[in-house]
């Protein structure tokens, strides 16, 4: 049996790859995932909700430690794990440092990579820092691409990489968004009557600090402005994000939260009029949603949703921020109504299937 190692670091690692392993054991693969604990409480709650357990779970993670510091512990770790599991395929996701280090890690065993979610670029080597440039150098080590868009496939092949290696499958995460809502869920949000939901979450790490902070003002403006909404804000567990928080703290209609298991996450943004992030993912559940979103960001590697129109790239200015989200939300705003259209642009929740068929026949 063709054995596959899915190394998962991150919640969003663990969001969009969790949904592949019930589809790479009906296509007759063992997976084995392995947790390296990048974002590990994190990780869990996914793990949980999807009804997974790590069969390898590392501990890599250290308070305060550098990128360089994570980036060695993780290509040691993981080598010793491919060098004991002898997989056939290692899978990653995205352009985290697991996904990078496991990618390096592989290739130096001579074990294939397959990169999921592969081809995207802001073209912008440190934005995000240091997600492009680590997508970039996956791309040149992994010997199957999948990637969500036709526009994905068009990066990668203007970088030189064999088309016959590049798959369109569309993003496993609208896999997930599917699973979370089609959960009964008996913990509902406390939503006050009366009141419009909107959701805000900031953590880019090139944001941190002043422009953060612009951010969060930006979102005490809106609520200050608009006495009909009431704001979520998931706190990112960095402890830069939530000191910066503190500039929202105990203001009426606000909420700041601990971010939610995917499954609940998905249920919350489902309700939200409006969105605010700096997150990349969010952005390609918004585009299914039909959730108009404001990317608080100067560049995004999802232009698709942009072009789908259900983004729009705000900046990560103070005043930018504001005055867009007013537009948004003032009555019968006709920017709204051109924006709040489910696009499918992103995938249509087959991808899994896609990818294990893929993989099943190489």
């Amino acid at each position: 049996m063709k054995r596959i190692l899915l190394m998962i670091g991150t919640r969003p690692e663990a969001i969009k790859l969790c949904p592949l392993i019930p589809a790479l054991r009906k296509r007759g693969l063992e997976p084995i995932v392995c947790s390296t604990g990048q974002h590990r409480e994190l990780s869990e709650e996914a793990f949980r909700d999807f009804g997974v357990t790590p069969q390898i779970v590392l501990d890599t993670m250290r308070r305060g430690q550098s990128l360089t510091s994570l980036c060695a512990r993780l290509l040691t770790e993981t080598g010793e794990v491919i060098r004991r599991v002898k997989p056939d395929c290692v899978a990653v996701q995205g352009d985290t440092s697991t996904a990078y280090a496991s990618a390096l890690a592989a290739f130096y065993e001579k074990i294939p990579v397959a990169h999921v979610e592969a081809g995207l670029r802001t073209h912008q080597p440190r934005s995000p820092f240091p997600e492009e440039y680590h997508r970039r150098a996956i791309a040149v080590m992994a010997t199957v691409h999948f990637v969500p868009t036709p526009t994905a496939k068009r990066n990668l092949l203007v970088e030189g990489v064999d088309g016959h290696c590049i798959h369109v499958v569309g993003n496993t995460v609208i896999d997930a968004l599917q699973y979370s809502l089609s959960r009964a869920e008996t913990a509902e949000w406390d939503i006050p009557p009366r009141l419009v939901p909107i959701l805000f979450t900031a953590h880019r790490r090139e944001l941190q600090g002043e422009t953060m902070r612009g951010m969060f003002r930006a979102l005490r403006r809106i609520v200050e402005e608009h006495p009909n909404v009431i704001a979520f804000c998931p706190l990112h567990s960095n402890p830069s994000v939530r000191e910066t928080a503190k500039e929202v703290e105990g203001i009426e209609r606000i909420r700041l939260i601990a971010p939610p298991g995917p499954v609940r996450f998905h249920r919350l943004l489902a309700k939200c009029k409006l969105v605010l992030t700096d997150s990349g993912g969010i952005q390609e559940e918004v585009t299914a949603l039909g959730i108009p979103t404001l990317v608080m960001r100067y560049s995004t590697e999802r232009t698709e949703g942009i072009e789908a129109g259900c983004l729009m790239l705000a900046g990560a200015h103070e005043d930018g921020i504001a005055a867009a989200a007013r537009e948004l939300l003032k009555p019968n705003s006709e920017l709204y109504e051109s924006m709040c259209h489910p696009s499918d642009v992103f995938g249509n929740g087959k991808t899994s299937e896609k990818i294990a068929t893929i993989l099943s026949q190489l």
